[in-house]
C-alpha cells in the first residue's frame, strides 16, 4: 500500500485555521486579574511595596500612595503571592486566582528594625535614600518643607526655634534647655492644646515622648511638617496623627536607633 504525500498547501492552511484557536486558548488562561492593598499592623496604608509572584525576581505592581494595587494578565488557579518593602517583614499570601471575577488580596506588612552593614552602606548612601522619599513627597506640595539648605539659612540654636518660621506652627515657650511643645493652629485650639499631640517621626520611624529638639539643626537633613490630618501623607498617616506631624530626616545612620 502507498503513502500518500500530504500537500503543504493543506498542512499551511490547518495552521492558520488552529492558529486563532490556540491563541484565544492562551489569553483565556491569562487572563485572571488580582486587586488588592498592602498595610501596615497599625491598619495605616503602605505605599510603594513591590507585589509579586512568588519565584519572580520582578514585581508584577507596586502599590500607590493610597496602598492599592491591581496585577492583570494571570492564570487561573492557586498562586502565591509575596509583599516586599524597605523597613518591613515580607509577607506571603496564597489565594485561588478566578478567571470569572478579579480576586481579592490583602496584605499586613510588619515593621521591622534594618540593621544596615556598615561596610557597603556609607552615611552618603542612606541620606540620599532617605532623601529620595522626602523629596518626592516635597514635589506633591503638600505640606512644609525645610531641606539642609532651609536649616542653614535660619541658622536656628534649636529645631523648635526653627519651626517658628512654619506658618500654622506655634511653640509654647519654656525655660530655655527644656523641650519647646510644638502645636499646629489648624488642628488644636486653647482648649485642646494641653491633649492634642503633634506625632513625630524621626526617619520614617515614630519618636514617640520625644522632642524636637532631641536633635540639634546642624543634626538634621531635612524637616517635613503636615499642620492638619488631610496633610498627612499614607506612609505617615495613623489614629494618632491626627493632630498634626513633624518628620525629621537626619544625617546620621545611627540617630534613627536612639530613643527619646
Amino acid at each position: 500500500m502507498s503513502r500518500r504525500a500530504i500537500p503543504t498547501r493543506f498542512v499551511v492552511n490547518c495552521a492558520m485555521l488552529l492558529a486563532p484557536t490556540l491563541l484565544g486558548a492562551q489569553q483565556g488562561a491569562r487572563r485572571a486579574r488580582v486587586d488588592g492593598s498592602v498595610r501596615d499592623s497599625s491598619g495605616a496604608r503602605v505605599p510603594d511595596a513591590g507585589v509579586a509572584v512568588a519565584g519572580e525576581k520582578a514585581p508584577r505592581a507596586v502599590s500607590d500612595d493610597s496602598g492599592a494595587f491591581h496585577i492583570s494578565g494571570l492564570s487561573s488557579g492557586r498562586t502565591i503571592f509575596i509583599a516586599r518593602r524597605f523597613g518591613f517583614r515580607p509577607e506571603t499570601v496564597a489565594v485561588e486566582v478566578l478567571d470569572s471575577r478579579p480576586t481579592r488580596l490583602d496584605f499586613t506588612l510588619r515593621r521591622v528594625a534594618v540593621q544596615l552593614d556598615s561596610q557597603f552602606v556609607t552615611a552618603d548612601s542612606a541620606r540620599q535614600f532617605k532623601m529620595g522619599a522626602f523629596n518626592k513627597r516635597r514635589g506633591r506640595g503638600i505640606g512644609f518643607f525645610l531641606t539642609r539648605e532651609d536649616i542653614e539659612k535660619h541658622q536656628s540654636a534649636s529645631v523648635s526655634e526653627l519651626l517658628r518660621y512654619v506658618p500654622g506652627v506655634t511653640i509654647s515657650q519654656r525655660m530655655a534647655g527644656e523641650p519647646q511643645p510644638v502645636h499646629m493652629q489648624r488642628s488644636s485650639n486653647p482648649t485642646n492644646q494641653s491633649t492634642c499631640t503633634v506625632a513625630l517621626y524621626v526617619d520614617g520611624n515614630p519618636y514617640p515622648n520625644g522632642s524636637v529638639d532631641d536633635f540639634p539643626p546642624g543634626s538634621l537633613e531635612g524637616i517635613e511638617v503636615y499642620r492638619s490630618a488631610s496633610e498627612i501623607p499614607a506612609e505617615f498617616r495613623t489614629r494618632d496623627s491626627m493632630c498634626g506631624l513633624i518628620a525629621l530626616w537626619t544625617r546620621d545612620p545611627e540617630a534613627a536607633r536612639r530613643h527619646p
